[in-house]
C-alpha cells in the first residue's frame, strides 16, 4: 500500500520544478518528512479519536516527535524503516542544515553538497553524481553556463529519483498504511 500524505504530489512537483539548490534540497526534505509524518500517523492510527487527540500533539514541532531525526530513530527502532533510508533520510537532514549555514548560496558543483549527495544510497544505485571543477576548465563563459545548467537538471532529476525511491522503499516496506 502507498503511503499517501496531504502534500506528496505536490511536494514533489515543487521538487521537480525547483530553481536552484537550496531550493531544491530544502524541498526534498520536506517531501521526506511529509511522508514520515503520513507513515507514523498510520502506524499510530488506530482511529480518529486517537490520532487527532493523542499522536498529532506528539508530532507537532514542540511535541517529542516534531524532530525529523527522533521520528527516524523511532521507525527504525520499531523496524518500520531500514537502515539504508534511516541513512539516506539523515544525509538529507544534513543538506538542509548545510542549506541554512549557507544562508541559501550553495550549488550541485560544491565538492561537499556532491560528495554529501554520493552518500545517499537511492542515489548510488540510481546515477552518481559526478563533478569536478576540471570538466569546465578551458570552457568559454557561455559554455560553462550551459553545462552548469545541464548539471544542475542532472542533479535535480536525480534527487527526484532518489526521493521517489524512498517513498517507494517506504510503501513497500509498510503494509501498515491503509
Amino acid at each position: 500500500m502507498p503511503i499517501h500524505s496531504n502534500q506528496e504530489s505536490e511536494l514533489l512537483e515543487e521538487l521537480a520544478e525547483s530553481a536552484n539548490a537550496a531550493e531544491c534540497l530544502l524541498c526534498a526534505f520536506d517531501v521526506l518528512e511529509d511522508m514520515l509524518d503520513a507513515l507514523l500517523k498510520s502506524i499510530f492510527h488506530k482511529d480518529d479519536y486517537a490520532v487527532k487527540f493523542v499522536v498529532d500533539p506528539l508530532l507537532t514541532n514542540d511535541g517529542p516527535l516534531g524532530e525529523i531525526l527522533v521520528r527516524t530513530k523511532l521507525l527504525l527502532g520499531l523496524g518500520v524503516i531500514s537502515k539504508e533510508v534511516y541513512d539516506d533520510i539523515e544525509i538529507f537532514v544534513t543538506l538542509k542544515e548545510w542549506v541554512k549555514v549557507q544562508e541559501g548560496k550553495i550549488d550541485f558543483w560544491d565538492k561537499d553538497i556532491v560528495f554529501e549527495l554520493n552518500k545517499v544510497n537511492a542515489i548510488q544505485k540510481n546515477m552518481p553524481v559526478d563533478y569536478s571543477p576540471e570538466l569546465i576548465e578551458g570552457m568559454s563563459a557561455d559554455m560553462q553556463k550551459m553545462f552548469l545548467e545541464r548539471h544542475f537538471q542532472k542533479v535535480r532529476s536525480t534527487i527526484v529519483l532518489a526521493v521517489n525511491d524512498i517513498h517507494q522503499q517506504l510503501s513497500r516496506d509498510n503494509a501498515l498504511t491503509s
